[in-house]
């Protein structure tokens, strides 16, 4: 099997929208520990350089917005956006996690519970920790900021905790879940 891992892209940010610029950056500053790489700017798509590209990439509607990056402790960006015109709709209700779209971002910490609690002290909503494979040390939860951004914290980095689903072949299935039943 060739290595393909010089070829394959990697995630270099990911962006996410909230009503207000400030009150996310220090929300993930205090709470997540994300550092920030680029204080919040406002853009525009009449600026004389940039509007052309800004109306190009993310829309006919999109007139001002602020924008700020933050990085992760793997130096992962979230790049946050607070539109202004238009301004932002709030999340309703649940995630809508069967239509198409990204739906959460995903933690490594190894207090679970801390951070959960934190989480929901610092205005967030949590569920419980579930660790509910036997055998498999692998615990996770789901968590989202004051703004519906979910957040799911895991126990584990990801690589190991997704090959424990593999069997010798690489086939889902291997703890005790019928391979079709993932298929579905």
């Amino acid at each position: 099997m060739p290595n393909h891992a010089k070829s394959m892209p990697t995630v270099n940010h990911v962006g996410m929208t909230v009503p207000d610029l400030d009150a996310a950056l220090a929300w993930y500053q205090e709470v997540l520990g994300f550092t920030v790489m680029t204080k919040p700017v406002e853009m525009s798509s009449i600026d004389p350089v940039l509007g052309e590209s800004l109306l190009d990439m993310l829309g006919p509607r999109v007139r001002r917005f602020r924008m700020a990056h933050l990085q992760t402790g793997n130096r992962v960006g979230i790049q946050v956006f607070e539109f202004i015109d238009p301004a932002p709709e709030p999340a309703e209700g649940e995630v809508a996690y069967w239509r198409s779209g990204f739906t959460h971002i995903c933690v490594t910490h190894p207090d679970i519970e801390g951070l959960a609690a934190k989480i929901e002290a610092h205005g967030g909503r949590r569920s419980r920790v579930w660790a509910v494979i036997e055998g498999v040390p692998y615990a996770a939860a789901y968590c989202a900021d004051p703004f519906g951004n979910v957040i799911e914290i895991n126990s584990h980095g990801y690589e190991e905790t997704r090959t424990f689903l593999m069997d010798e072949e690489g086939m889902a299935g291997a703890y005790g879940l019928p391979a079709q039943a993932q298929e579905r």
